[in-house]
């Protein structure tokens, strides 16, 4: 299976409380990835998100976007170890690079057993699996 993988859009995920008034920091923080105190951190100035965050960010808006009724939707927090993605859309390491925000060198560090993904990069593998199957049929 073959994907063409667009440019990536990228939201400060910050926006999505503000956006989203029934989103607790703890709620963006576990569908995220991350510690509730790095959302902290991001509400008050003290750190921004990485690339990885907005862009599971962005994914995450598109999915509230669409969301039917009941609502509050149920947040997933699903994991996929991103390496997956490079056999089954056929993509190269740079684009796996991009598309998750990471460097090419922390690809070759996953794939040479050096290092693992954080549970942020596994969360958007997550989400960018699912929209690319729906995407490529």
């Amino acid at each position: 299976m073959n994907i063409i993988v667009p440019n990536f859009e990228e939201t400060n995920p910050v926006s999505l409380l503000l956006q989203f008034q029934w989103l607790s920091q703890t709620q963006l923080a576990k569908a995220l990835g991350v510690n509730p105190s790095a959302v902290s951190r991001w509400m008050c100035g003290a750190t921004n998100p990485s690339r990885t965050i907005q862009r599971l960010a962005w994914e995450l808006l598109q999915i509230l976007n669409k969301w039917p009724l009941p609502f509050p939707p149920k947040i997933e927090t699903a994991e996929l170890d991103p390496l997956q993605l490079l056999t089954k859309f056929n993509i190269s390491r740079y684009t796996l690079a991009e598309a998750l925000g990471v460097s090419v060198r922390a690809i070759g560090h996953w794939i040479n057993g050096q290092n693992k993904p954080s549970r942020k990069v596994r969360r958007l593998a997550h989400q960018l699996h699912k929209k690319w199957v729906i995407e490529s049929g």
